[in-house]
């Protein structure tokens, strides 16, 4: 959100076009995800008044499963507001899986006729198609680094959602949409609630997720959606990945072969350090070839590969990533982390090749590839047995982490840095194993030792200080640390960081 809302701040809009965000990055990409699901999620409709007729929904079915092709050959001249709406879906999925810049000259095209055309009136699905379709269009201009437009498309979608609820209170869908600009506009620190005023803007995480709660727990065939949504605002908003990915194991169970729900399903279970259950979804979703190719799921394998040391197969995944992605997203990372798996397997010649290479490759736009451009100017190579602690513990390999850290003598962390991560590993290895006192000790140390230097392993260690004294119920001095973790400034995940610790300081507010 706030970097939507930096096109309406001129004292900020120029000064650091990514100091503000509306979507939570993730780490290594799962911007990309969160994107894609809540498109999925967000123009899902199946109130009273909105009903598909055969051929409408078969395309539909085929959209939610990434058969995006083949839904939209089955609407060559879309008439009514609900053909609109799936092949505004379809098309909308389709740019944000791809990022094929050819495509999105063509159907922003067709968008902007589709909203030029002439409505037969104001209903409620006339207003919900095009809320919808401004909602999809807002994810699908940030994806292409369009802020402006999709801050405005944003704030469009707002206002007629708000029209079509004073004029339909009871249309069920326009409430689902209702819930989700709650969230989203939620989620904003409170220092900015004087610029939603003045656009007229303004939500609840609470509220939202009621909204949601009501839907998902109703016989509404929007049932299905909500439960899908409200996990995915549980994982990546409010960062209760664990309960996220309960939610979306047990829909799977329910569709076991739904392509788009695998993907989630991966992405959640990576950023809950659950690897090898991601590894599962992620070859299931490999052999099953109809649709639009994901070629961003070789990327994540790439990643829980690199996470358990299977450094050939990491490699591999990333080279096919990287020979068939049509986007430049996450390309300097990939070739990053191939010369990374180099040098964690014992080749540090091919690795620092790889590595001078990469320096001129791909963009810097996602911070998994702003991380790799920093990396990639450190004048020294990165500590190989605190690399290998720290993706063994975000994959979930706890004991493998566990073994290195004990292992590590002073003389293999001879500079300051060296020593800042250690401690910064120490603590993530005990917060993630639920060993908190210690986790907490460790954190402390981590800021103590860190001092004024650049590095991200002082804000985050306040940030997750900040969620730990959450659960424990002492706000006071959570908000001290979610605060704090704002405070530092340019290091390699400052984006992310600020944007967790504004949305959990929102949260707090809320609980007053």
């Amino acid at each position: 959100m706030q970097k939507l809302l930096s096109w309406f701040l001129p004292e900020e809009k120029k000064l650091n076009k990514n100091s503000h965000i509306l979507i939570h990055n993730r780490k290594a990409g799962f911007t990309a995800c969160f994107f894609l699901s809540f498109i999925f999620l967000c123009v899902s409709s199946h109130a009273q008044e909105w009903k598909f007729d055969q051929n409408t929904s078969t395309a539909y079915t085929l959209a939610l499963n990434l058969q995006t092709t083949e839904a939209l050959a089955l609407l060559p001249q879309p008439k009514t507001a609900e053909e609109h709406y799936v092949v505004s879906l379809a098309q909308a999925i389709e740019l944000l899986i791809s990022e094929d810049g050819e495509k999105f000259t063509e159907y922003e095209s067709l968008y902007q006729k589709r909203l030029d055309r002439k409505m037969k009136s104001s209903s409620a699905e006339e207003l919900f198609l095009q809320a919808e379709i401004h909602l999809q269009w807002t994810f699908v201009y940030l994806k292409f680094g369009h802020e402006f437009d999709a801050a405005l498309n944003l704030r469009l979608a707002y206002q007629i959602t708000q029209d079509c609820k004073d004029k339909f209170p009871h249309y069920l869908a326009i409430k689902k949409t209702s819930g989700l600009l709650d969230i989203i506009i939620g989620a904003v620190p409170e220092k900015y609630d004087w610029v939603l005023g003045l656009l007229g803007m303004q939500g609840s995480i609470e509220s939202g997720l009621q909204e949601l709660e009501n839907i998902r727990h109703s016989e509404n065939p929007l049932a299905f959606e909500s439960d899908v949504l409200y996990a995915l605002a549980q994982g990546f908003v409010l960062q209760q990945t664990n309960a996220a990915v309960k939610e979306i194991v047990k829909i799977q169970q329910q569709f076991p072969d739904n392509r788009l729900l695998l993907f989630i399903g991966a992405s959640l279970a990576i950023k809950n350090s659950q690897s090898e259950d991601a590894l599962t979804m992620l070859k299931k979703l490999d052999g099953l070839t109809t649709g639009q190719p994901l070629y961003y799921a070789n990327y994540l394998m790439g990643e829980v590969y690199l996470q358990k040391a299977d450094y050939l197969n990491s490699i591999s995944s990333y080279h096919w990533f990287i020979k068939n992605y049509k986007g430049q997203n996450y390309i300097k990372d990939a070739n990053y982390k191939i010369g990374l798996c180099y040098l964690l397997n014992g080749n540090s010649n091919d690795a620092q090749s790889i590595f001078k290479q990469t320096k001129n490759i791909g963009k810097e736009a996602t911070e998994a590839d702003k991380y790799a451009a920093r990396s990639l100017a450190e004048r020294e190579l990165p500590n190989i047995k605190l690399t290998k602690v720290r993706y063994y513990t975000d994959g979930g390999y706890y004991a493998d982490a566990r073994k290195i850290l004990e292992s590590i003598t002073p003389a293999e962390i001879p500079t300051k840095r060296d020593q800042v991560e250690y401690y910064y590993r120490k603590a993530r290895l005990a917060h993630k194993t639920n060993e908190l006192p210690a986790a907490k000790l460790f954190y402390n140390q981590t800021i103590d030792m860190n001092g004024d230097e650049n590095w991200y392993y002082a804000p985050n260690s306040c940030l997750q200080l900040g969620y730990i004294l959450t659960d424990e119920k002492d706000t006071v001095k959570a908000k001290q640390y979610f605060a704090k973790a704002i405070s530092y400034k340019k290091h390699e995940y400052k984006n992310s960081i600020d944007s967790k610790a504004k949305s959990a300081l929102a949260q707090l507010m809320e609980l007053k």
